[in-house]
């Protein structure tokens, strides 16, 4: 029913933006994104992921799904998927905030690399269309996210697409607001 009710409210982007697997020859236009002030600040801090941990990904670990995100056939950000449940299972260091997650729990993170996309409404819709995705293809039973609570554009971002901001909770570098998809009626999936 959920993922229904965001297919009827897509904007016009929609048709546009897709999610390519994360492979080799992507990773010299993520390490230009790294670069930018807006990525770099936000994902390269001290006590995160560094970028060599990325590039272990497009192997697969069974935890982590990293996307190249497009639109309109040009990649302007990134995007990946970590299943909560097999993080706590498999995995000796647990994914940040998210300790106690049940099978079918996912958290996302993106950033779009490419300034001209940036505040135009465009990291709502590929949230959209990203949750979207999690609950039909990946079979999600619950979807958080943990965006720095200093981040009011990402925040309100998610807010827009259906998450609600359910606790603060300090990660280890910063504090963090816990949302979680509620969909478009406020209710929990």
């Amino acid at each position: 029913q959920v993922h229904k009710d965001l297919r009827r409210c897509r904007g016009t982007f929609m048709n546009k933006i897709e999610f390519k697997k994360l492979n080799k020859n992507d990773m010299h236009l993520f390490k230009e994104w790294a670069k930018q002030p807006h990525v770099k600040n936000t994902w390269f801090q001290e006590g995160y992921e560094t970028l060599d941990k990325y590039e272990s990904k497009i192997a697969g670990n069974g935890v982590d799904y990293p996307f190249i995100i497009f639109f309109d056939n040009k990649p302007i950000g990134y995007i990946q998927a970590s299943d909560l449940y097999a993080y706590r299972t498999l995995c000796p260091t647990l994914k940040g905030v998210f300790t106690h997650e049940d099978s079918g729990t996912f958290c996302f993170d993106l950033f779009i690399g490419e300034e001209d996309y940036l505040n135009k409404g465009y990291g709502t819709e590929i949230v959209k269309s990203f949750v979207d995705k999690l609950l039909t293809e990946f079979k999600t039973k619950k979807i958080l996210i943990d965006p720095a609570c200093s981040n009011k554009r990402a925040i309100r971002c998610y807010e827009k697409a259906g998450f609600k901001v359910m606790r603060k909770q300090y990660d280890g570098t910063t504090e963090c607001c816990i949302m979680e998809f509620m969909g478009n009626n406020g209710d929990y999936l």
